[in-house]
C-alpha cells in the first residue's frame, strides 16, 4: 500500500535537519512542534528512498503528498507507469490567498461551533479583500501594519481590533507564517471593570416582570448561564430533586457548550420552585420556547423592555451583567472561587477573576484603619463629614457674595 511520508527541513545549533511532523496524542499532527522551515514528501520506489520539496507551507505539504499518493496508488494499479522525477522539480504553485482562507474555514466550519465560524469568517474575509490576488508570504510586516491602522481609524475597538488580529495570526500560523503578532504594531488592550446589577437593580426588574419573564431572568441570574445555554435549555436538563440544571449538547442542533464540556449547577430553592411551576409548551423541549415552539432569540430585546418598565436605564441592562453579578455574588456568599469556576464553565481562574466586581461598601472598615502615631478617632463620622461639606459649601457662596 502506497505511503509517503512529510518532513521538515530546518536548521538548528547544528546545522540543517530533516524530520517527520510529530504528532499530538490525539493522532493528529502537531505543525507547531517544529521550528521554522521548509517541508518535503518522502516515499520508497524500487526499494529507494525518494524525497521531494513540498513548499513552505502546511497547505502545500499536504497538497503534494496527497497528489503523490494519488500517483503511488495509480502506479500500484496499472494505470500510470512508474514516475521517474527530473532532474529538477519546481515547488508546487504558490496558492492565493483567497484560495488559503476558503479552505482554513472549512477546517473552522468543520472543527468549531456556528458562532465561531461566522466570526472567523467576517474577520478573513475582511483580510481577503485588503489584499485581493495576493499571496500570504508576499503580504510584508508593513502593509499588516497599515491594515492593523486602518481597521482602528475605521471605528473598532482596540480589543475588537486584537481579536481581529488574533484570529488573523492563527490562520498564518496554519499557513506558513508564525509568530505575526510580535511583529505587528498593536494597540494596548483595554480591560473593563465588570459590572454588576445592584440588589436594588434586581429588585426593580424583577417586580416589573410577568410570571414567565421573572422565572427566565432569575434563570440568568441564579445560574450564570451564557444566553445560548438558556436558549436552549431543555426539560430534560432540569432536576428538581437534585434542584441542579444541566448545560448539555443538542448536536441536532448544531449546540455545543462552549469548550465542549457540559457541567451541571446547583441552584436555589425558590428558582427550582420557578422553573417547576413554569408552564410545559406543548410539543417543544425547550423550557423558554419562542410563541412558535422554537428556539427563543429575543431574549435581549425582552431584557431590555423589562428594564424601561422598572423604571430603570434599558442600555445597562444585558445579558453579560447577569452572568458577572452572578459570579459576584457567588463568591460573597463565601463559595470559594474554584467552585464558582467550574459553575460558571470557565478553563481557567482567571478569567473567572474577570467576572468578579469589587466591594462597593468598603469605607466603614476603612475608616477604621489608623494612622500610627495619630489622636484617636481623629476619622470624622459620615454625619459630620457631610456637615462639614455645608458648612464649607456656605462658606463659598459668601466668598463669592463678597467678590
Amino acid at each position: 500500500m502506497a505511503h509517503v511520508n512529510l518532513l521538515k527541513q530546518f536548521k538548528n545549533g547544528n546545522g540543517w535537519v530533516l524530520k517527520s511532523i510529530p504528532r499530538k496524542p490525539n493522532g493528529q499532527r502537531d505543525w507547531s512542534a517544529l521550528p521554522d522551515g521548509s517541508y518535503f514528501i518522502e516515499w520508497r520506489e524500487g526499494g529507494k528512498r525518494m524525497r521531494l520539496p513540498a513548499g513552505r507551507t502546511v497547505s502545500q505539504a499536504l497538497e503534494a503528498q496527497r497528489i503523490k499518493l494519488a500517483e503511488l496508488s495509480a502506479t500500484e494499479v496499472g494505470i500510470l507507469q512508474r514516475y521517474k522525477p527530473p532532474s529538477h522539480t519546481p515547488e508546487p504553485e504558490p496558492i492565493r490567498l483567497s484560495a488559503s482562507i476558503r479552505r482554513y474555514l472549512d477546517q473552522i466550519d468543520t472543527l468549531k461551533k456556528p458562532n465561531t465560524y461566522r466570526k472567523y469568517d467576517a474577520v478573513l474575509t475582511r483580510f481577503d479583500k485588503q489584499f485581493p490576488g495576493r499571496e500570504l508570504q508576499q503580504i510584508s510586516i508593513e502593509e499588516l501594519n497599515e491594515f492593523v491602522i486602518k481597521l482602528r481609524k475605521s471605528g473598532l475597538s482596540a480589543n475588537t481590533v486584537l481579536h481581529n488580529v488574533i484570529i488573523i495570526a492563527q490562520f498564518c500560523r496554519r499557513n506558513g507564517r508564525p509568530n505575526l503578532t510580535r511583529e505587528l504594531q498593536l494597540p494596548a488592550a483595554i480591560h473593563f471593570l465588570p459590572r454588576v446589577y445592584s440588589e436594588e437593580q434586581q429588585s426593580r426588574f424583577l417586580v416589573a416582570c410577568d410570571s414567565s419573564e421573572r422565572t427566565l431572568f432569575s434563570t440568568f441570574l441564579f445560574t450564570g448561564f451564557r444566553e445560548q445555554e438558556v436558549m436552549y435549555l431543555f426539560w430534560k436538563d432540569l432536576n428538581p430533586k437534585l434542584r441542579t440544571v444541566r448545560v448539555l449538547s443538542k448536536p441536532t442542533l448544531k449546540f455545543f457548550p462552549k469548550r465542549w464540556e457540559e457541567r451541571e449547577v446547583p441552584v436555589p430553592v425558590e428558582l427550582a420552585e420557578l422553573l417547576e411551576s413554569h408552564p410545559v409548551t406543548i410539543d417543544s423541549p425547550f423550557v423558554f420556547p419562542s410563541p412558535t415552539g422554537n428556539r427563543e432569540q429575543n431574549f435581549l430585546r425582552r431584557c431590555k423592555l423589562v428594564a424601561e418598565r422598572a423604571g430603570l436605564d434599558p442600555e445597562e441592562f444585558d445579558l453579560k451583567t447577569f452572568r458577572s453579578t452572578y459570579a459576584t455574588s457567588m463568591l460573597r456568599r463565601g463559595f470559594d472561587v474554584r467552585t464558582v469556576q467550574h459553575w460558571m464553565g470557565h478553563k481557567s481562574l482567571e478569567t473567572t477573576m474577570r467576572y468578579l466586581a469589587p466591594a462597593p461598601d468598603v469605607h466603614d472598615r476603612l475608616d477604621l484603619i489608623r494612622v500610627p502615631g495619630g489622636a484617636p478617632n481623629t476619622v470624622p463620622k459620615k454625619p459630620l463629614a457631610r456637615a462639614t461639606r455645608r458648612n464649607a459649601s456656605k462658606h463659598l457662596q459668601g466668598d463669592i457674595t463678597a467678590s
